[in-house]
């Protein structure tokens, strides 16, 4: 039977069983103690001279923690049974009314991020902002599962840390201490979680914080696992936290409610976690010096084939996807042509997509990837005499905000090899890897790239896109234009035949919207609304008419019309 051609789910290709029903597998024995919910949890034990008394995980009836069910993501947000029905529910008993947040809603929300790399970069996007803090690298590494000997994936930076009550807000959904700041890159609160849980099944996050405002140094651990809470049938989101704080030499058990909820804490985290005593636990702060946080994912997950859908073996300087996002052809092609690589690997190279992820990083903070450091890119130095323009968006007819638009061959393009798209950041973050606004029949369009940094137009919740706004198709409809009066004046400059100027080949900026892209050369910007002046239902049915593509650009021409 002839196999299905598989296709792009929003611009990436997603494994052929993509949300399958799930036929329930083995779970494991019910864990009796569960620990308080996140944000509750957590207390202090019996203190010994400063030092922390050993806790000792038990599991019982001879079933292993490290068994696990479902291991492809997007098969594994199905809760029911064999026959269809979810198991009974086993409550925490505690007695006040709250938003109950269920398991699988971590697994749905998770499913935002269609591509694993997009899941790494915001965790990147954490250690960054933490250079504010004094954050000076990001250690991106593969580590051994010490229970079964999987792989397990680490993140950490030695930025400022997270107090106890800054990691309760970490882990909570929805909440974030960067809504309001105009120098940090999250916003929605949703990232640390949505990140972690579609790379693996659970997370585990150990964070120093130094002494501040009169209090002591702490440390915490806090433990969210999707293997923990699906095996035992939970049916609210509980995440077991521990804290401690330094008093003189030692450390002691922060308490927070009772000795008996910290135990109980403790005692979950071992069983659930990839350690295998406490003092195994306690040691991975000793890998953060005074400050820090150090994220370990484990239960990676794999793809229908059995593989772990990370390639940790190909590249030891790496890490990659496989499947159907990796191009064997664009890796030979990379290696032919250096100019192009980032183009035709980011799709599945971590290394290649770090690299171009920012627009600028300061000179004193690295990314590391395992064991080597990932140099950054700047696009820019790919171009042939790259051209400078300004954009100003129509809605800032004021001029106090504008864009600095960067376009040019690939050095590359005499090769007349299909490399074009533009990168488009926003605050620095890299949204729109190569967007293809131009969707030309032949070779037109092709060798030509540009870098724009679009602050006033936001990111989607994954920031893998833009929201679909107006201010997105006039900037779609520029970048448009603008490639093709390129492309027609100088395309003969790499080798294709001299395309013949048609009567009227200026863009709809320069006689209809007023030069919205200007040369840096060019006269004055005068702005005189005309651009887009939409109103009512006119507006409304222009913009339903848009003919979308696969890749979210708009078919239709642009010129004059927008």
């Amino acid at each position: 039977m002839k196999k299905a051609k598989q296709e792009p789910v929003g611009g990436f290709f997603m494994p052929s069983s993509f949300l399958a029903p799930l036929p329930q597998r083995m779970v494991l024995a019910q864990y009796s103690e569960a620990p308080q919910r996140a944000g509750v949890s957590s207390g202090s034990g019996n203190r010994n001279g400063g030092k922390v008394e050993e806790t000792t995980a038990k599991v019982g009836d001879g079933v292993s923690p490290v068994a696990r069910g479902c291991r492809q993501f997007w098969r594994a947000g199905d809760y029911e049974d064999a026959n269809g029905i979810i198991p009974a529910a086993h409550s925490s008993g505690v007695g006040l009314d709250h938003v109950r947040v269920h398991p699988k809603f971590l697994h749905s929300n998770a499913t935002s991020h269609k591509w694993a790399l997009g899941a790494f970069a915001e965790l990147l996007d954490n250690a960054v902002d933490e250079i504010v803090h004094g954050a000076t690298y990001v250690n991106v590494d593969v580590l051994n599962n010490r229970k079964d000997g999987s792989k397990m994936l680490l993140v950490e930076d030695n930025g400022g840390g997270m107090t106890p009550d800054n990691i309760r807000q970490c882990m909570s959904l929805g909440y974030s201490v960067k809504s309001k700041s105009s120098n940090t890159i999250g916003q929605y609160g949703n990232g640390f979680k949505t990140s972690t849980m579609r790379l693996g099944a659970d997370v585990i996050v150990f964070s120093r914080c130094p002494a501040a405002d009169g209090k002591s140094q702490t440390r915490s651990i806090g433990l969210l696992s999707y293997t923990f809470l699906r095996s035992t049938k939970k049916e609210d989101t509980v995440v077991p936290m521990v804290d401690f704080e330094q008093t003189g030499q030692g450390w002691k058990r922060l308490i927070r409610s009772t000795s008996d909820d910290w135990n109980m804490n403790m005692r979950t985290i071992l069983l659930w976690s990839p350690f295998v005593s406490e003092q195994d636990l306690i040691g991975q702060f000793d890998y953060l010096g005074n400050k820090g946080t150090r994220i370990i994912i484990y239960n990676l997950w794999e793809d229908d084939e059995g593989q772990l859908e990370l390639d940790f073996e190909t590249d030891q300087e790496d890490i990659q996807i496989r499947g159907a996002n990796r191009d064997e052809k664009n890796i030979e092609m990379a290696k032919q042509y250096p100019n192009s690589k980032h183009f035709l690997t980011y799709r599945h190279s971590l290394r290649s997509y770090a690299a171009i992820l920012y627009l600028k990083l300061p000179t004193e903070f690295r990314i590391m990837l395992r064991g080597s450091e990932v140099e950054h890119h700047d696009i820019v130095k790919d171009m042939i005499e790259p051209k400078t323009t300004t954009y100003r968006p129509q809605q800032l007819a004021d001029g106090m905000v504008s864009a600095v638009l960067s376009i040019g061959f690939v050095k590359d393009a005499r090769h007349h090899i299909d490399v074009q798209g533009f990168n488009v950041y926003h605050k620095n973050r890299l949204i729109k890897p190569f967007w293809r606004v131009w969707n030309a029949a032949g070779s037109d369009g092709r060798g030509v790239i540009g870098v724009l940094e679009a602050n006033f137009i936001e990111p989607a919740h994954d920031k893998q896109g833009f929201e679909r706004t107006i201010a997105l198709l006039r900037l779609e409809a520029r970048l448009k234009d603008h490639q093709k009066q390129f492309w027609t004046s100088k395309c003969h400059e790499i080798g294709y035949s001299q395309r013949v100027k048609p009567k009227n080949t200026t863009p709809s900026s320069s006689k209809k919207a007023n030069n919205n892209i200007v040369s840096k050369s060019s006269p004055p910007l005068i702005q005189d609304g005309e651009i887009l002046a939409l109103a009512g239902s006119n507006e409304k049915s222009k913009m339903s008419g848009l003919k979308r593509s696969e890749n979210g650009s708009s078919e239709e021409d642009g010129e004059g019309k927008l």
